[in-house]
C-alpha cells in the first residue's frame, strides 16, 4: 500500500506540473515599456490579424500553447524549423527582403528620368512604356515617390516589421532567448527608428512592401492600421522618437 501510495503521488505530480506547464505557467514575460511597446507596434498590424494582443510581446505569452503554434506557424509560412534556419531567415530579410529587387526595378524608372516628369503623369507614363497594367502603373508611381525619399530603403518597412515580429516568435517557439530575441529588436528597431522619421512614414513603406510582395492591394491592412489609430488605446500615440533603450 505504501508504494502504491508513493506511486500514486508522483504520479499526480507529474500531472499537476503538466497541468501548470501547458497553462503557462511560470512564463516570463518581459515588462511592459515604452521600448517593448514601440517593438510591438512595428508589427502591430499582423498582430491584429492574427487575433493576439498588440499590447504584448509577440502577440501574448511565450507558454506551452503559444510555443506549439508559433513552431507551427514558423514552419508553414517561412520554413523555419530551428535555430539555422531561424538566423538564415533573419539574416535574408536584413541583408535583402523584398526592398532590394523592388528598389533594382525603381532604379529602372530612375534611370528612364521619371524624376523629371511630373509625379501627376507618372503613372500614365509607366504605363505607355512599360509592360505593366494600369493598376500596376499606378503602384509603380506610389512606390517611386517613396523611393525618392528613400532610395533602398523603399519598403523596408515592410522588411522590417516582419524580421521584428520574427525575433518575438523566435523567442515564443524557443529559438532565441528572450534576452536574445530583445536585444536584437532594439538594435533593429534603432534602425528602423533612424529610417524614417514617423509611424506614417514607416506604415507607407510597409504597404508598399506588402504590396509587390503579394501583387494585391493594402486596403485590409490600411483599414486596421487607421482603426487602431482611432481606438481608445492607440498603441500609435507611442511617440515615433520614443528612446529606444533596454528595459529588461
Amino acid at each position: 500500500m505504501l508504494k502504491t501510495g508513493k506511486s500514486w503521488k508522483v504520479l499526480l505530480s507529474l500531472i499537476l506540473i503538466l497541468i501548470l506547464t501547458l497553462t503557462g505557467c511560470g512564463a516570463s514575460a518581459p515588462a511592459a515599456t515604452d521600448t517593448v511597446q514601440w517593438f510591438n507596434n512595428t508589427y502591430a498590424v499582423l498582430t491584429v490579424l492574427n487575433d493576439r494582443d498588440y499590447t504584448q510581446y509577440s502577440g501574448g505569452p511565450a507558454d506551452i500553447k503559444n510555443k506549439i503554434i508559433a513552431r507551427a506557424l514558423l514552419e508553414n509560412t517561412w520554413g523555419v524549423t530551428d535555430r539555422e534556419t531561424a538566423d538564415e531567415t533573419l539574416s535574408w530579410l536584413l541583408e535583402e527582403g523584398h526592398r532590394v529587387p523592388l528598389w533594382e526595378e525603381l532604379e529602372i524608372l530612375a534611370d528612364y528620368g521619371l524624376a523629371d516628369i511630373p509625379e501627376t503623369q507618372r503613372a500614365q507614363t509607366i504605363f505607355e512604356n512599360f509592360d505593366l497594367s494600369e493598376e500596376q502603373a499606378q503602384l509603380y508611381a506610389e512606390w517611386f515617390a517613396l523611393y525618392e525619399q528613400h532610395d533602398v530603403n523603399a519598403a523596408a518597412g515592410w522588411d522590417y516589421s516582419r524580421a521584428m515580429w520574427l525575433l518575438s516568435y523566435y523567442y515564443v517557439a524557443g529559438y532565441y532567448t528572450q534576452e536574445e530575441s530583445l536585444d536584437q529588436s532594439l538594435e533593429l528597431a534603432r534602425t528602423v527608428q533612424s529610417t524614417f522619421d514617423s509611424w506614417d512614414s514607416f506604415m507607407e513603406s510597409y504597404f508598399a512592401g506588402y504590396e509587390y510582395w503579394s501583387e494585391e492591394s493594402s486596403g485590409d491592412r490600411r483599414d486596421i492600421y487607421e482603426s487602431l489609430k482611432a481606438s481608445s488605446d492607440n498603441p500609435f500615440h507611442l511617440d515615433w522618437n520614443t528612446t529606444l533603450e533596454k528595459t529588461w
